[in-house]
Parts: C-alpha cells; structure tokens; sequence
C-alpha cells in the first residue's frame, strides 16, 4: 500500500496563505498589452474615420448638386453653381453648396446646367481646411461626379 508523502507544516500554511485572483504582475501585464494593442489600432480607426467623413461629404456634394439638377428641370431655368469665393448672383441662377466645417470646394469651370438637367464638364476639389482631400470631375450630362487620383 502507497503512503502519501507528508507535507510539512510551513508548506501548508504557505498554501493557506494563497488567496485565488491575479497579483499586481499580472494585471500590469494585461494593461500593458491593452495600451500596446490600443497604440497599433488607433492611427488605422482615425484613418478610417477620416476617409469615411471624406465620403459623407462626397455623397451630400453629389446631393446637392443632383437637388439643383431636378430644380433646374422642374423650373425649365439654367442654373449655374459657382465657386464659394466667387461673387454669388442669385437672379441669374448662381449657386453656391454650403457644406458642413471646415469642408469646402472649389470649382473650375462653373457648373452649368441647362433648363433640361444637363450638365457642363466641369472639375472640383473637396477640401478640408486647406488640403485637398478629393478631386472630382462630371462623369457626363447627368452631373455624376467621379474621384480623379
């Protein structure tokens, strides 16, 4: 018959003495690999987050100038959008699109579109503060603009 092995009396008490949980080391070293993991995903979630506010402002541009597309139809008047720095005349169908800050564009030629909807070739920057963030240019007569890299 086996015996068990004794165990001393300090081995013991060693043993009582351990609580169950996780020692200081332990959760350093968690929070260490938490900030590591942090500091390698947040300079790609801005990044995303910049180009996905880039398209935002792309889609409500293109919005926009569809919105003055049906107005142009519907009211049998040309209109014009022009760039923002421009001086704006209302009464002869200029246009401007107001975007939210610090966006802005800037457009060569002016868009032109006809009584019927269609529009002129035309090219515009969307900027953000003073970097261009997008160039676009009219895709065709239907004022669809596409990104130009």
């Amino acid at each position: 018959m086996r015996m068990s092995p004794l165990i001393s009396l300090a081995d013991r008490d060693r043993r009582a003495a351990r609580r169950p949980g996780v020692t200081l080391m332990e959760m350093l070293v968690v929070l260490a690999l938490f900030g590591l993991a942090t500091a390698i995903i947040m300079p790609n979630t801005s990044r995303m987050l910049d180009q996905a506010t880039a398209h935002a402002v792309f889609f409500e541009f293109q919005r926009d100038v569809s919105a003055m597309r049906r107005e142009a139809n519907r009211t049998g008047l040309p209109l014009e959008l022009i760039d923002p720095a421009a001086t704006l005349d209302p009464a002869a169908g200029q246009r401007v699109i107001a975007l939210r800050e610090p966006w802005r564009y800037t457009i060569a030629p002016a868009l032109k579109i006809d009584e019927g909807g269609v529009c002129s070739p035309s090219s515009v920057n969307l900027l953000s503060g003073e970097t261009v963030i997008m160039k676009l240019r009219t895709e065709d007569a239907t004022c669809r603009f596409i990104r130009v890299q």
